[in-house]
């Protein structure tokens, strides 16, 4: 009992001493940020193209919306908002990050066509404006949907429960569930419902 006690303590002292705003002092990509605290800083609810890193090639558009992330945030001041775990697998701090006029960086990447919508662990309403975001972004086809074309497939398989779609042969695709599994016939279909694409078979 004793024991759990102290866990429990622990879990609410460290979110206690969350911090609440800093200043970038460095950008790893388009959407991972670091604060002079030393703190890194990963954007919650998007997911950005990769830039080059463990001998992995860069992904279209990676090194563009890194640029972009920039622009909007370095050596300024951020304030952070935190929803469900704090921090992933990494260690990293999830937050949605603001600057101090009040607009989202999160949502202004994905607007930009910079970032996709990347739905698990968000609130319905956090979901709802990135989506509206992200909608914009494909509809003028800015960023990413414009610059990085790829080849069509006549159907993609979405997992209800990730909310990751797949080209029709990935073997991550084949393994959906009936129960799960959703067809899309269009790539941007699958985009404008918040699905978000496999990094293995990058439909």
């Amino acid at each position: 009992m004793l024991g759990l006690l102290w866990v429990l303590a622990a879990i609410a002292s460290a979110a206690r001493t969350l911090p609440e705003e800093g200043v970038v002092a460095k950008v790893f990509d388009g959407d991972t940020v670091l604060l002079h605290s030393g703190e890194r800083i990963r954007y919650l609810g998007i997911d950005a193209p990769e830039v080059a890193h463990d001998r992995r090639p860069a992904d279209c558009y990676g090194y563009e919306a890194k640029e972009r992330n920039a622009r909007w945030v370095l050596g300024k001041k951020i304030r952070l908002e935190y929803e469900g775990e704090p921090r992933d697998s990494y260690g990293r701090l999830m937050a949605y990050v603001f600057l101090t006029d009040g607009r989202l960086i999160n949502a202004e990447l994905v607007r930009e066509g910079c970032a996709w919508v990347f739905r698990k662990d968000i609130s319905p309403r956090m979901f709802e404006r990135l989506l509206s975001a992200q909608r914009d972004a494909l509809a003028y086809r800015r960023g990413m949907w414009d610059a990085c074309p790829v080849e069509p497939e006549d159907r993609y398989i979405g997992n209800k429960r990730s909310y990751v779609f797949h080209r029709p042969h990935c073997r991550f695709g084949k393994k959906v569930s009936k129960t799960n599994r959703v067809v899309f016939f269009t790539r941007w279909s699958a985009l404008e419902k918040g699905y978000h694409p496999c990094r293995r078979c990058k439909p």
